[in-house]
């Protein structure tokens, strides 16, 4: 066994010695003639703006928000989700890191089973709530899962969104 390594380290050792070839190859490549560089694209010739001060915004100004008042009529008819319940286990989750795994069914109905990214799973029925977004389980079918979500609407307002989780194979 140690002639056969010997005479595989010296056959390998013999094969680095000879570098012509490597050494004419190099001596090509450096005779080759330079390419020359891509000529620069044209730019467009800058045309300055004049800035008229009584029709536009002032540059130096704090910007303002469009709705610096809130109208009390329209926050009167939006529809708020409840504050002051304490939160559920899994409002704790982002939807995307929920996944519906299965449905159960008895004389109550459907519930669902929903699998964190923890690799936890919870039973939820009607009602519950879970997500980021407040979201409350209204429907519950045998292959997804139907949320109602509040969003805010960017002027005081809470918006409802449908959102559906469906059953996914493995995740």
């Amino acid at each position: 066994m140690r002639v056969f390594c010997l005479l595989t380290g010296v056959l390998l050792l013999t094969a680095c010695i000879d570098d012509q070839d490597l050494g004419h190859y190099v001596a090509e490549v450096k005779a080759r003639p330079a390419t020359p560089p891509e000529p620069q694209p044209k730019s467009k010739e800058f045309v300055p703006d004049t800035y008229q001060p009584g029709s536009e915004r002032s540059p130096f100004g704090h910007p303002q928000p469009e709705n610096s008042k809130k109208s009390e009529a329209s926050a009167a008819n939006c529809e708020l989700p409840n504050h002051d319940r304490p939160p559920e286990e899994l409002e704790r989750y982002s939807l995307d890191n929920l996944s519906l795994r299965g449905t159960l069914g008895d004389q109550r109905g459907l519930s669902a089973l929903i699998r964190t990214q923890d690799g936890v799973t919870h039973r939820v029925t009607m009602g519950q709530r879970m997500g980021l977004n407040l979201g409350e389980v209204v429907g519950i079918t045998p292959d997804e899962l139907i949320l109602k979500e509040y969003i805010l609407d960017g002027r005081g307002c809470w918006e409802n969104r449908e959102t559906r989780l469906l059953l996914s194979e493995t995740k």
